[in-house]
C-alpha cells in the first residue's frame, strides 16, 4: 500500500548519514545492532552510501563499527574530530580540528577525501568561507554538501525519549510523522532546484546514525521508490555539478539549494532552514 501520491515526474536521491556510529546504547538497540540495521537495510535495497565519521580517538570498538561501512563498500567522509561549529570558532582552530578528523579516518577501508561540514554551517565571514574553501582544495578534499536538509534527528530524539518513558509505545506513529517529514522536505528543495537552477538535481539527502533510521529506514527507502523517485549511490549524486558549487552568501551554508536560493534572492527562505523548532510543534500536535 502506498503511503504518499507518486509525483509526476522522474527525481533521483542519494542517502548519507553523518554523526555515526554513537557508542552509546539507545532503547535496547547498541551502537553495533544500529550499525548493523542501517547497513543491512541499505544492503538489501543494494545502495552504497558515505558515512560522515567525527573522530578523534582509536576506540577499537568503534573503529570496526566504522570500518564495517568500508567492508560492505560504502565510503568514510570527514566530518572533524570534534563536531565544532565553524561560526564559534577560529579559522586555525577549525583547520586543526579537521586535520585530527583526517588523521583518524585516512586509513580505514573506505576512506574518501570528502568533507561535510558539522551543522551545514560553512562560516560567517568571508574570511572563514573563503579561507576554509581554499583549505580544502589546499588538502585535494572535496566537499560534500547536501541538496535536501531534514530533521531525522529530532524526529529520533523525540521517539527515544517517548521509548525511555514507556519501551511499548506505539512506534509506527512516530515512523508516519517521520516519512512525512522526509517526503515534505524533499518535495521542498526539488522545488528550490527547479527553481533557481530550472532542473532536479541529483539530490543527496542528510539523515544521521541514529534510532529512528536504524528502525525504520528500509521504510524511508520504500517511500521514495513508492513516490516514484530513483535511489542512486551517493558518489553518483556528488558527480552533480551543482556540488562543486560556491555560493555567494553569508552566513554560508544550509542546503546547497538553499544557499543558492539566498544568493538569487528566493523570498520566503527561513534561517537555520531546518531545525527541532518547526517541528516540535508539529509533533506536539501529535502528541508524539
Amino acid at each position: 500500500m502506498l503511503l504518499f501520491a507518486p509525483i509526476a515526474h522522474c527525481q533521483s536521491i542519494a542517502l548519507t548519514f553523518d554523526d555515526g556510529p554513537v557508542m552509546a546504547d539507545n532503547i535496547g538497540l547498541t551502537a553495533a545492532e544500529r550499525n548493523k540495521a542501517i547497513l543491512a537495510q541499505l544492503a538489501d535495497a543494494h545502495l552504497k552510501s558515505i558515512l560522515f565519521v567525527t573522530q578523534t580517538d582509536t576506540d577499537p570498538k568503534r573503529n570496526a563499527l566504522v570500518r564495517e561501512w568500508g567492508k560492505q563498500g560504502h565510503q568514510i567522509g570527514n566530518h572533524t574530530a570534534a563536531h565544532p561549529n565553524i561560526d564559534d570558532v577560529s579559522l586555525s582552530e577549525y583547520e586543526h580540528d579537521f586535520q585530527l578528523g583526517d588523521k583518524a579516518l585516512r586509513d580505514l577501508p573506505g576512506f574518501t577525501p570528502r568533507f561535510r561540514f558539522p551543522y551545514l554551517h560553512e562560516g560567517n565571514t568571508i574570511e572563514k568561507r573563503d579561507g576554509f574553501r581554499a583549505f580544502l582544495d589546499s588538502n585535494h578534499y572535496k566537499a560534500g554538501p547536501v541538496s535536501v536538509d531534514a530533521s531525522d534527528w529530532c524526529y529520533s530524539q523525540r521517539l527515544s525519549t517517548r521509548l525511555k518513558k514507556n519501551p511499548n509505545a506505539d512506534r509506527l506513529a512516530y515512523r508516519d510523522a517521520y516519512l512525512r517529514h522526509l517526503s515534505d522536505r524533499a518535495q521542498y528543495y526539488d522545488g528550490l532546484s527547479r527553481t533557481v537552477l530550472g532542473r532536479s538535481v541529483a539530490h543527496v539527502l542528510l539523515l544521521h546514525h541514529n534510532l529512528i533510521n536504524a528502525l525504520f529506514l528500509k521504510d524511508v527507502i520504500q517511500m521514495f521508490r513508492d513516490q516514484g523517485w530513483t535511489l542512486i549511490d551517493s558518489e553518483t549524486a556528488f558527480q552533480d555539478p551543482v556540488y562543486a558549487m560556491r555560493p555567494d552568501s553569508l552566513p554560508a551554508g544550509q542546503s546547497i539549494l538553499w544557499a543558492l536560493a539566498k544568493q538569487k534572492g528566493v523570498p520566503g527562505l527561513r534561517y537555520p532552514a531546518e531545525d527541532d523548532v518547526y517541528e516540535n510543534p508539529f509533533l506536539d500536535r501529535l502528541h508524539l
